[in-house]
């Protein structure tokens, strides 16, 4: 799988409110940042994490 198809994979996530690729997300992304060689990558990706993170969040406090 290509980072496209995988961070088209998050969006899908984050536009369907699907929790378990929510929490597929958080994970990859949190395999991506120590790995990124820029900073400006690095800042994409924790953006992203915390994007991710936020939306899942909400759909946890729904279901409390």
């Amino acid at each position: 799988m290509t980072r496209f198809k995988e961070l088209q994979r998050i969006e899908n996530a984050i536009k369907n409110r699907d929790v378990r690729e929510l929490e597929w997300a958080v994970k990859y992304c949190e395999m991506r940042i120590p790995i990124v060689t820029m900073k400006q990558h690095e800042k994409h990706w924790m953006k992203l994490q915390k994007k991710v993170q936020i939306v899942l969040d909400e759909l946890n406090e729904i279901q409390a």
